[in-house]
């Protein structure tokens, strides 16, 4: 190849590096590559900006909480351990019920107590206590630990809200028709009679009830899920719905 081509050949290939330059070496591409790098820049310090808001955000609202608090709500939550319960002695899941057998809103959700234990026998305990608004409430709630006495708690648990509109009329009637209850239940009518004039077991209600007010509990029932709150009456798909997520 001669001279003359040569520098012929030169500037041709001058020309084609200048047009078939790559696109982040051309001017429009540096001003992307620029831009790019502007975006992620601002983009890095409006997500540092984020985490830490929310850092800030959490530590306000745990300010002021100590684990002696925690402890205090689990201890409000459990009572003195001897509350009567249903299900396995060794749950993955506790419910802990604050109550009221003349309550309509915790008769609602009795019956699906009983098919949650029946769904769940080796992973759930539902453990009762009492939150009481009257004079009726007080003698439902005694009746049941009478029955608890002799051994069916829950038993008569179910009665108490499945006859609770006879039950919660204010009459004279109502310590009999209790009775009455305790004798289709196969209890020893004499000791549950003495039981109930008694009101055994007053003080232990009223330890509940400190425990829900210290719980700020307004209404019943209130639900205590793996110490967990939920408030209203629960359906059994409700609870299905609840279990399936905390026991996977």
């Amino acid at each position: 190849m001669g001279l003359e081509e040569r520098v012929k050949y030169a500037a041709m290939k001058a020309r084609h590096e200048k047009i078939l330059l790559p696109w982040y070496k051309k001017w429009w591409g540096v001003i992307i590559l620029i831009l790019a790098g502007l975006f992620l820049i601002v983009l890095t310090i409006s997500s540092l900006y984020v985490v830490n808001m929310a850092k800030t955000i959490i530590a306000e609202q745990n300010q002021g909480v100590t684990e002696q608090d925690y402890k205090t709500y689990a201890q409000n939550i459990k009572g003195d351990g001897t509350n009567f319960f249903i299900g396995t002695s060794t749950p993955q899941v506790t419910i802990v019920e604050f109550g009221d057998f003349a309550c309509p809103f915790s008769k609602e959700s009795y019956l699906a107590i009983n098919q949650l234990i029946a769904d769940y026998p080796d992973k759930v305990r539902v453990v009762w206590r009492d939150y009481l608004r009257n004079d009726a409430s007080i003698d439902l709630a005694v009746a049941a630990r009478c029955a608890g006495a002799q051994g069916k708690f829950w038993q008569m648990h179910d009665q108490l809200f499945a006859d609770q509109d006879n039950l919660t009329t204010e009459d004279e009637t109502r310590l009999n028709r209790l009775v009455a209850l305790a004798v289709s239940l196969g209890l020893d009518d004499t000791k549950f009679a003495t039981c109930l004039t008694d009101r055994a077991d007053l003080d232990k209600i009223k330890k509940d009830y400190d425990d829900g007010n210290g719980l700020a509990i307004i209404g019943t029932p209130t639900w205590f899920i793996n110490n967990y709150p939920i408030s209203g009456a629960l359906t059994i798909d409700k609870f299905r719905e609840l279990l399936s997520g905390i026991l996977k």
